[in-house]
């Protein structure tokens, strides 16, 4: 398990991926909020993982990857 640390801004709608580098994976995605509650989450058995997530706040939230399946590289892109 990775935790990355970002600031996002209240009311904008963000999508978070988690891509892998090697197939045969699967990945799983959390967004926490400062507060430690879990406010999206992917656990789909594809290998990337997807979450959409429009904060109430703008802060601090942590996004918690985790592999369910495999080992690789990855890349996370935040996009508003």
């Amino acid at each position: 398990m990775e935790a990355f640390d970002v600031v996002l801004q209240g009311g904008v709608t963000y999508t978070i991926f988690v891509d892998p580098f090697q197939v045969g994976v699967d990945f799983d995605l959390g967004v926490l909020d400062e507060n430690g509650n879990l406010v999206a989450q992917d656990t789909s058995t594809a290998p990337n993982a997807v979450c959409c997530v429009t904060p109430r706040w703008t802060g601090p939230f942590r996004l918690v990857v985790k592999s369910a399946r495999g080992l690789s590289n990855y890349q996370i892109r935040v996009v508003p």
